[in-house]
């Protein structure tokens, strides 16, 4: 058929192309018109968006509807992944966050509770790590530092009373001086030392009582001026005093009375002015010195005395006075009780020979030396006979002759003699002019 177009011009010229023309131009005409005018499907279409758009707002309210109702962040995050451009996309966002910002906030609020439940330190440094930024965290480190305090200070206290001892003790205080045991530990101290005090009384007092003397009991008092026993140790000490000086006083009266002289019986009044055998001893002494006075003669020593005084003038010139012969009385006084106290210790032999009263110017004073003089030589006499290898040896005797019952001889001796034993005239005399 299209050969027979192409042929047609050929043969009918220009009429011919003529209508093809004309035909070409409304079938333009047509095409132009189907281009300009949109077809049913385009309409259809055009008309089904509207509702489309209808349907989605729809959907997306009602999904929205639904995840506000169901007020999860599951619900919420569905809506997103379902409605990634919704409209209400930004609120679903916001209402995640604060959900799990209130589900984060429990969370910790219940993980604190349980660790103050529990009040360990475990509990609260687990609380540490699972919130690190919990709203407790402050709180929950001062706890696990205050327990971990009061877990040592605790065990420290344990520890300490285990031991029992105050070394122990001591180091609780020193380590936890602010620890909650510190005013027990002082009370508990202070009945050890308490303890160990009376423990040292006791055992002070026990050795005291062993020994039994006063220098245990002086001690024990010296170290425990208020001890258990510190009266019963004075008693102890009273009695063993009481004791010791009745011993004391029993052996000086036995002593005196064996020597048996008054001077032994006044020595033992002077020493045991309260003594037991005082009053014995006084009487005792009485009739000693009664009779010592009997066989002491008496002698006028005044004149004996002036006379002496008169020949130290006459030897040695110068004055005499009432002084110079009271001191040579008094010299002579002495003598005589020295005599009597003494004379127990001299031989019969030798008061024979010394005291003599019919010689010129009889004296207490020369007697005394005599007596002395003999007495001291026999004991001297008795050491060498004693330590000496060559048999009994003793010193020259006295010549009879100065004793003899001659007045001539025996004056000179007699006055130059006492003249020695009276330096006081001589000293009381010289240098004074009458």
């Amino acid at each position: 058929m299209s050969t027979d177009l192409y042929q047609q011009p050929r043969r009918a010229g220009p009429t011919a192309f003529s209508k093809l023309a004309i035909i070409a131009v409304l079938a333009g005409a047509a095409l132009a018109s189907s281009c300009s005018q949109p077809s049913d499907t385009q309409q259809a279409q055009q008309q089904q968006q509207p509702a489309d758009e209808q349907a989605r707002k729809d959907a997306d309210e009602k999904a929205w509807a639904d995840a506000e109702k169901t007020g999860t962040v599951a619900a919420y995050t569905a809506y997103l992944q379902n409605f990634g451009s919704g409209t209400h996309v930004s609120e679903a966002s916001q209402r995640i966050v604060a959900l799990n910002e209130a589900a984060r906030k429990a969370a910790d609020e219940k993980a604190w509770a349980d660790a103050e439940k529990a009040g360990t330190a475990a509990a609260y440094t687990a609380y540490i790590q699972n919130f690190g930024g919990g709203a407790h965290v402050a709180e929950a480190r001062q706890r696990v530092t205050e327990l971990s305090r009061k877990e040592a200070d605790d065990k420290a206290w344990a520890d300490a009373v285990r031991a029992g001892t105050p070394a122990a003790i001591t180091a609780y205080t020193q380590n936890f001086s602010s620890g909650a045991h510190v005013a027990e530990a002082r009370q508990r101290l202070a009945a050890l030392d308490e303890q160990a005090r009376k423990d040292a009384d006791e055992k002070a007092w026990a050795d005291a009582e062993k020994a039994g003397t006063a220098a245990a009991f002086n001690g024990y008092i010296q170290k425990f001026g208020s001890g258990a026993h510190v009266a019963e140790a004075r008693q102890r000490l009273a009695a063993l005093d009481e004791q010791a000086n009745k011993e004391a006083d029993e052996k000086a009266w036995a002593d005196a009375e064996k020597a048996g002289t008054a001077a032994a019986f006044n020595g033992y009044i002077q020493k045991f002015g309260s003594g037991a055998h005082v009053a014995e001893a006084r009487k005792r002494a009485a009739a000693l010195e009664t009779q010592g006075r009997k066989e002491v003669p008496p002698i006028d020593i005044r004149k004996t005395c002036q006379v002496a005084a008169s020949v130290m003038v006459s030897l040695m010139g110068g004055t005499t006075s009432e002084q110079d012969i009271n001191a040579c009385l008094d010299s002579e006084q002495k003598a005589r009780d020295q005599i009597i106290k003494d004379r127990a210790t001299y031989s019969s032999a030798d008061k024979a020979q010394c005291i003599k009263t019919d010689v010129y110017l009889p004296s207490y004073v020369e007697w005394l030396t005599c007596l002395e003089m003999e007495r001291d030589v026999r004991k001297e006499g008795q050491q060498e006979e004693t330590f000496g290898q060559g048999g009994p040896y003793t010193l020259p005797r006295v010549s009879p002759t100065i004793n003899s019952d001659g007045r001539s001889p025996r004056r000179s001796r007699d006055q130059s003699v006492h003249i020695r034993r009276h330096p006081r005239l001589p000293a009381a005399g010289l240098g004074r002019k009458p």
